[in-house]
């Protein structure tokens, strides 16, 4: 379990730690020498468990001071509970509300109320008062002990409240991703690169390859610390110091992500729903704490309490994601992450319309609102901003349609169709349609896909029963992103002879790229868009059969073919370079 501190400056939050852990929080010589916490500090207690032995407990303390709310706001993101301190003798003061005010925005529900020095007043004003500014926040009901660093009264309760915290905190999941956020990066001897944080959900292990940003080199993971500990793995909720291997970036890991490859959509663009005082006025530039970052943002107010974030560097967002505002270095309210990766909005009355569609989102990941705002979306791209597609059907590939568009297809194509042969590609464009494998699933039963033609189902397919079911196969794989190509000895057992290949080709249902390799009709061009990532720079036929996932058989005369039709130009050294318009050629040809 992890717990952060908050509270006012100087109402006991590190003499509490100090007097709990016997572990000194204060980390540097100037926090010692002014007693005033200024960076964040680490430390942990064991807490007996109900059925015998002890489980640790970690403690970020930050910064009460006003002027380190930032930093106070970097360790606090990622935690789960807290131990909120008010002093018996300074009761409910500035820094606490705005320490409440933070938590509550980042969904911090659950906790230990400590009314701390209480050797030196009264703590039931105090409590009262706490209790009143907490009325209506997330941190309303949490239990309370009075306590004494200095004499230890009431320490042995604050350690059966924290026993019982840490028996109701849910528990994480350990097969998310992770998205571990950096509060504290340095380099250590003999070790090299190590980070800390918060590890909210997932597991990490050695081994491990963590990602920064697309256009950063990925870490690897050398060895991973628990609370002073060496661990093979470490599973969410957990402190974490992890020793990374490779280059960090250039501007530092403090306040950035690390994730899992592939799992995580960078963001500088998000679509949120505000609250507290942000409602009543939002200011045209702000600062946006999530996680451990902080990062400027520029504000589009749409309606209905929602708005468009601008930020000034991309993070790994995810739907319900929190986040705290500031202006001035004084929190003015709170954001929920509705849409990552949002649409282009027109200006003025396209905000409404704007705010319309984002006062139905539920707040939370789900899958079909998502599929049904989005009409047509890949899973991964859904999967990437943290909603699960587990349970929903794709339709080609991984792509998600959502039922209305469905209807709306099926209704258009009959109508367009229904009475002359129309050329599928041009149909799916017309129809909307952001990838040509979606259309032949798409089309009602009444329809069919032939000869690269939608056309009346009931109209007769001219080829044998053996070469039709091959196509169909053949067509299927490539809906799932593979490019077949049947040996001689599959055909002869399929039962296709050299006649029935040579009508697939001739009515458009086969592509034939030699004498022995023939593919569906669609292939050459599904081959062209995956070449995309080679476009910078000449490329060999291996990184090519790489990128297409054939072995060389079927990848030699499918450059061989995209290089006849100008897709694919063929230089020195038997490179190759992606013709721009390659594509569109190729769809023709």
């Amino acid at each position: 379990m992890v717990v952060v501190t908050a509270g006012h400056v100087d109402h006991g939050k590190s003499s509490l730690l100090r007097a709990l852990t016997g572990m000194e929080p204060d980390r540097t010589e100037e926090e010692q020498r002014r007693g005033l916490t200024i960076d964040l500090g680490f430390v942990w207690t064991d807490v007996p468990r109900p059925g015998g032995g002890d489980e640790r407990v970690a403690f970020v303390d930050v910064p009460g001071h006003e002027r380190f709310l930032g930093t106070a706001l970097a360790g606090a993101g990622p935690a789960p509970a807290v131990l909120f301190a008010v002093a018996a003798d300074g009761g409910w003061m500035p820094q606490s509300r705005e320490h409440a005010a933070a938590l509550d925005a980042l969904g911090v529900r659950d906790g230990v109320l400590a009314v701390t020095r209480c050797d030196l007043a009264d703590p039931g004003p105090a409590l009262a008062q706490a209790r009143a500014a907490l009325a209506g926040t997330g941190l309303a009901a949490l239990p309370a002990v009075a306590v004494s660093a200095r004499t230890g009264a009431g320490m042995d309760q604050l350690t059966a409240a924290l026993a019982e915290l840490r028996d109701r905190t849910p528990q994480g999941r350990p097969q998310a991703p992770v998205r571990l956020w950096v509060d504290r990066a340095f380099a250590r001897t003999g070790h090299g690169l190590v980070v800390t944080g918060t590890l909210r959900e997932g597991t990490l292990a050695r081994g491990d390859v963590l990602e920064v940003g697309p256009d950063q080199a990925s870490l690897t993971v050398r060895a991973v610390h628990e609370l002073g500990r060496a661990v093979d793995r470490s599973t969410g909720p957990a402190r974490v110091a992890v020793n990374l291997r490779g280059q960090a970036p250039a501007e530092g890991l403090r306040g950035r992500a690390l994730c899992s490859p592939g799992t995580y959509a960078l963001c500088d663009t998000v679509d949120v729903r505000l609250y507290g005082p942000l409602l009543a006025r939002i200011p045209a530039r702000c600062t946006v704490h999530l996680g451990s970052a902080a990062v400027p943002a520029r504000v589009r107010r749409f309606g209905r309490g929602t708005a468009r974030l601008t930020l000034a560097r991309a993070l790994p967002l995810r739907v319900g994601d929190r986040a705290v505002v500031t202006e001035h270095r004084r929190v003015v309210g709170s954001a929920v992450v509705l849409d990552p990766a949002p649409p282009p909005v027109g200006p003025r009355s396209a905000g409404a319309l704007r705010a319309d569609v984002l006062a139905r989102h539920p707040g939370t990941p789900d899958a079909p609102y998502e599929t049904a705002a989005r009409r047509f979306v890949r899973a991964d791209a859904l999967r990437r901003i943290g909603v699960d597609c587990a349970a929903m059907s794709t339709v080609a590939g991984d792509w998600l349609v959502a039922p209305e568009e469905r209807r709306r297809v099926a209704a258009e194509a009959l109508a367009v169709a229904g009475g002359e042969p129309v050329e599928a590609g041009a149909l799916a464009r017309r129809l909307g349609l952001p990838d040509r494998a979606l259309l032949a699933p798409l089309l009602p039963a009444e329809l069919a896909v032939r000869a690269g033609r939608v056309v009346p189902a009931a109209v007769a397919d001219p080829l044998p029963a053996a070469a039709r079911k091959l196509v169909e196969s053949l067509e299927g794989a490539l809906v799932r992103g593979e490019f077949l190509a049947p040996t001689p000895a599959e055909l002869t057992a399929l039962g296709v002879d050299r006649r029935a290949l040579a009508l697939a080709v001739q009515t458009g249902r086969l592509v034939r790229l030699s004498d022995v390799v023939h593919v569906a009709a669609d292939v050459p061009a599904a081959a062209a868009r995956a070449l995309a990532p080679l476009a910078d720079g000449p490329f060999t036929v291996s990184q090519a059969r790489q990128m297409w996932n054939v072995p060389r058989r079927i990848a030699l005369p499918l450059i061989e073919h995209l290089d006849r039709f100008g897709v694919t130009r063929r230089g020195p050294d038997d490179l190759r370079t992606v013709h721009p318009t390659g594509e569109t050629r190729e769809r023709r040809a």
